[in-house]
């Protein structure tokens, strides 16, 4: 372990009476539980991450206190410190700090994509396709089919499938293509990542025909982690090398900085185009969601941590890695293990449940009783998955946070769950009017 604890925090100890008071009172939710009834959270890994020392003095004190960017973003020392940590370690020299991941893919969008064209992707995260979608393009997923076979070995089942991505352009004409998106470790097919030569053939099409090739790059860090592991020729480069080679590869990065920058707020922009990055500037601005300077200098603090060596690279992945071996053979798992979740095959752990029924919720709330661990579904499946029937539990596990044990009394919630899966009974939807359609669902025993 390449760190040590420098503050705790209590975890609650609960009763099974307890806990299902709790979830009762969550209307079988587990995304309702309040966080203090929680023993371990795996629900997500964004923003939730442990700081470190040199983050918390960053917090502390920081070096510069100055007013909002508005327009004059060299005027804030607080973005020159962060955008030289951009330039030098992913070698973009134009970058825009906002908010949050959805606000870059947001104005991204909304400057690159054009009605009634299409974007080219592989299982784009919901809020990425939202944003493409609601700009008037229509996304077709060009990945592999490895993408879809749970149980496959195959190493890199983020790849665009090259011949599909030749076909789709020839079809609708280069013109008619807004850009190639490709998402890094890509969530909805269980974390897997994209390799580097894949990355060189999407570019070498996207150079031939013009259309931009761009990234969600939330999970660059341990795409490239993986890239290090499973790619030949690249066992001895340094994850920094690698990122570099990712980045150079694309014309542009989205990316929210809560999932692998060990930070609660902040998204990026990344490109080398001037103009781009004067529209998307403004748009901030205008938008309001410009990153504060505190934000931006814990964030600098951050990927200075991270790049001074790869062992917290290499010890975040081996914590997945641990649990995921653990849960392998005796749990119906996704392979091979990723990077940063392990993910459950919710179908095969529970067959005699229909998904009329609500099986990964089920699962959830079950583990939760036993436990007090706290899980949730996993991503909204792609449209591909949806027609197979894909559904998914996600143990996302943040980074810096927990310890070996607690991931053997994950392993153990699990393990339990799945020799007593008889037991585990379905839910039904709980219809409230006065919801809205887009809140978290209320569901009761079926």
């Amino acid at each position: 372990m390449p760190y040590e604890i420098a503050v705790v925090r209590p975890l609650r100890q609960t009763t099974l009476s307890e806990r299902f008071e709790a979830l009762r009172a969550a209307r079988f939710n587990t995304e309702l539980i309040p966080q203090d009834w929680i023993y371990i959270d795996l629900c997500t890994d964004s923003g939730v991450s442990a700081l470190s020392t040199d983050q918390l003095a960053a917090l502390a004190g920081a070096k510069f206190i100055e007013p909002g960017m508005g327009l004059a973003a060299e005027a804030s020392r607080s973005y020159a410190l962060l955008a030289e940590q951009i330039q030098n370690l992913f070698g973009f020299s134009h970058v825009v700090a906002t908010t949050q991941g959805r606000s870059a893919e947001r104005i991204w969008s909304k400057l690159h994509v054009k009605p009634n064209t299409v974007v080219a992707g592989n299982m784009l995260f919901p809020s990425t396709r939202v944003h493409l979608e609601m700009n008037g393009a229509k996304v077709i997923d060009v990945i592999g089919e490895a993408a879809y076979d749970l149980t496959s070995g195959e190493p890199f089942k983020g790849n665009l499938d090259i011949d599909k991505l030749a076909a789709l352009i020839h079809e609708q004409g280069a013109d008619k293509v807004s850009c190639i998106y490709v998402e890094l470790s890509v969530n909805a097919c269980g974390g897997h990542p994209v390799s580097l030569a894949n990355l060189r053939d999407i570019r070498a099409l996207a150079t031939a025909h013009k259309i931009p090739l761009f990234l969600d790059a939330c999970r660059i860090l341990e795409n490239s982690f993986l890239i290090k592991e499973r790619e030949p020729g690249y066992q001895n480069h340094t994850l920094r090398s690698i990122v570099q080679e990712t980045c150079a590869l694309a014309d542009g990065c989205t990316l929210s900085a809560l999932k692998d920058f060990l930070v609660s707020s902040g998204g990026l922009i990344l490109t080398r185009d001037r103009g781009a990055y004067q529209k998307a500037a403004m748009q901030a601005f205008i938008d309001g969601v410009q990153l504060p300077g505190s934000a931006m200098e814990l964030l600098a603090t951050a990927l200075r941590d991270i790049f001074a060596a790869d062992a917290y690279v290499a010890d975040r992945v081996g914590q997945v890695n641990y649990l995921w071996r653990r849960l392998n053979g005796g749990v119906p798992l996704i392979k091979p293990a990723a990077g940063h979740a392990v993910f459950v095959d919710v179908k095969a752990f529970l067959p005699h449940l229909g998904a009329v029924q609500f099986p990964a919720e089920a699962l959830a709330a079950f583990i939760y009783h036993v436990s007090g661990i706290r899980l949730t579904k996993g991503p909204p499946p792609a449209p591909g998955q949806a027609a197979r029937g894909v559904e998914l539990l996600r143990l996302a596990i943040p980074a810096r946070k927990y310890l070996q044990a607690h991931l053997d009394d994950v392993a153990e919630a699990i393990l339990y769950a799945y020799a007593n899966r008889g037991e585990i009974a379905g839910l039904k939807r709980s219809e409230d009017p006065a919801r809205s359609k887009h809140e978290p669902a209320y569901f009761e025993l079926s």
